[in-house]
């Protein structure tokens, strides 16, 4: 057995060894993906993130010489439940890992935006901004419920950065505290100025932002629909490159659709000019909510997977919205990862998205309502649709999650296939183990 991938490390340490029986037989794992590149053969494991080189029996047994196979659970036994073997190795891990607390925090400082994008979620959202009551409330919360020894902040809105004094005030109550804490931001990128940045890279401790962009400027104009425009397609250019020189990496986001998309080279011709500092500055495309749920995602995700040689030769980093990991992962998104959305009026929620539903508590009472964030968060009963997918490991979705993709599937076997093809092509060229992404 030619290993090109190492399985998981904590997988490996919690699992027991899997000892070949006789008169059983064992076919392909639900899990595995198998692929070609070049004249050889592959199989990954996306349960155990092990890729080894050469090709699955339909069928085996023990001692007829597929026992590194069966021990590697490439091959299971005939009959397996393996959704439940996943959910129990999914809990398992979820215990071993489980620490009590709060390991992030979204925190919204406002709803008030200066965009009015057409496709925005938040539209009809009462535009409320944190008084400094709900700021002092919020650092104080904050203080009360973290764990990690470096307290992770994330700025989202509305546009985060129309609460400038917001963010101000509660990294200074960190520093206040002796807290050791790094922040992110989601942005439309109109606002930056220098000042801001340097305050991005000093008192904010921001190492990372998105900014999102539409495309051309003819689209970004027409979908971003600023309430007063003033050439912000050319000035966040020029933002994205002061913050890549100041350290900070930057990923734009160009949300797409069937409407957009033609223009997407003269897109990418603008961005190849207008920004600096490409190191720093990572580029991917994402298809709109309703596309994705739409007969149409396939397609035009087969179009994303085939732009990346072009954002490659702009000299950007690609960074996949789609992708395997290479770790088994038991949290999937925020609602799951032990963070918490922290909204202007002082409420709880689990996901950014904010449905009224899963509100679970505020600033000054915690948690009122358990029932509610283990509600939206539920892992305990997997979709019918999802149990015998092979990336059930890499998208467990939650029954409440506002987003399903129509091919949710296929979109992500051709992303996976991708992935993996460029990962043993990489190990070829350079030698060792590759990332996959």
């Amino acid at each position: 057995m030619i290993e090109i991938r190492k399985s998981d490390k904590t997988l490996a340490k919690l699992l027991p060894p899997v000892t070949p029986r006789l008169a059983v037989t064992y076919i392909p794992s639900q899990y595995v993906l198998a692929f070609e590149q070049g004249e050889k053969r592959y199989v990954f494991n996306n349960l155990t993130k092990q890729c080894i080189e050469g090709e699955l029996p339909s069928s085996a047994r023990a001692g007829e010489g597929y026992d590194d196979l069966i021990r590697a659970q490439f091959l299971v036994p005939e009959g397996k439940d393996e959704c439940a073997y996943y959910n129990q190795i999914s809990s398992l891990v979820r215990v071993y890992n489980q620490k009590k607390g709060v390991r992030g925090y979204t925190i919204l400082p406002t709803f008030g935006c200066n965009a009015r994008c057409i496709y925005c979620y938040e539209e009809g959202m009462k535009q409320v901004t944190m008084t400094l009551e709900i700021v002092e409330q919020t650092i104080r919360y904050i203080l009360d419920t973290h764990i990690s020894d470096k307290v992770k902040l994330s700025w989202f809105g509305g546009e985060p950065l129309l609460g400038v004094r917001t963010i101000d005030r509660i990294c200074e109550g960190m520093r206040e505290a002796e807290l050791e804490y790094k922040s992110s931001m989601i942005s439309n990128g109109s606002l930056i100025n220098p000042e801001i940045i340097e305050k991005m890279a000093g008192d904010w401790h921001l190492d990372h932002i998105q900014i999102s962009m539409d495309g051309a400027e003819p689209d970004y104009k027409y979908r971003k629909h600023y309430r007063s425009y003033e050439d912000y397609y050319h000035q966040v250019m020029e933002s994205v490159s002061l913050m890549a020189e100041a350290g900070i990496t930057v990923n734009i986001r160009c949300n797409v659709d069937g409407e957009n998309w033609d223009r997407i080279p003269a897109f990418l011709d603008d961005l190849n000019a207008g920004i600096s500092h490409k190191e720093k500055v990572g580029l991917y495309f994402c298809p709109l909510n309703d596309v994705r749920m739409s007969e149409g995602d396939l397609a035009l995700w087969q179009k994303i997977r085939d732009v990346r040689p072009l954002i490659e030769a702009a000299g950007f980093r690609t960074t996949p919205f789609l992708g395997l990991g290479l770790n088994f992962r038991t949290n999937h998104c925020m609602a799951d990862g032990g963070s918490v959305v922290i909204t202007p009026d002082g409420s709880l929620y689990p996901c950014e998205h904010c449905p009224a539903e899963s509100r679970f508590g505020d600033i000054w009472n915690g948690v009122t309502d358990e029932a509610a964030r283990r509600e939206f968060c539920r892992v305990d009963c997997t979709r019918e649709k999802c149990r015998k997918c092979p990336f059930l490991p890499d998208c467990t979705s939650f029954a409440a999650c506002p987003v399903q993709d129509k091919h949710c599937r296929e979109v992500h076997e051709l992303m996976a296939i991708d992935a993996l093809k460029r990962m043993v092509q990489k190990q070829e060229s350079e030698g060792g183990e590759s990332p996959i992404c």
